[in-house]
């Protein structure tokens, strides 16, 4: 008789088991499903935030050319000269122009954001350093 109740009990712990088993596999099958569900439609999305970055990218470079054609066309036409000496008076122009824009930028790339922070930072460090020259 015990015999029989252990076995049932045994065989009651092991459905039991499998209950647990079968539930946790079915959890990770849906996750699996909805991951892969989800990074199809992320990849389409990615793929269409590039095809529209590449359009623009496109777009920007024709129009930033056909300033410079205009530019081109003016200093030609103010000053009378041929398109020879014309394009290497905007190419100097255009040069200039990006040498002073890379200077802001490395003078703005060289100021600290967090400030602040920085500043906290290095009160914190002080003071923990004074705290542990006071400690026994």
């Amino acid at each position: 008789m015990n015999a029989q109740n252990s076995s049932a009990q045994r065989a009651k712990g092991s459905d039991h088991l499998k209950s647990w088993a079968s539930i946790f596999l079915d959890y990770f099958d849906a996750k699996a499903r909805l991951v892969a569900a989800e990074s199809t439609e992320a990849r389409s999305h990615f793929v269409g935030l590039l095809i529209l970055s590449g359009i623009m990218l496109v777009l920007s470079l024709s129009s930033a050319l056909m300033y410079a054609v205009c530019l081109l066309y003016l200093v030609a036409t103010l000053f009378r000269l041929a398109w020879g000496w014309s394009a290497l008076i905007c190419g100097a122009l255009l040069t200039l122009a990006a040498v002073l824009f890379f200077v802001l930028l490395r003078a703005q790339l060289r100021k600290s954001v967090f400030q602040l922070s920085l500043k906290d930072l290095e009160k914190d460090k002080e003071w923990i350093s004074q705290a542990k020259t006071k400690a026994p």
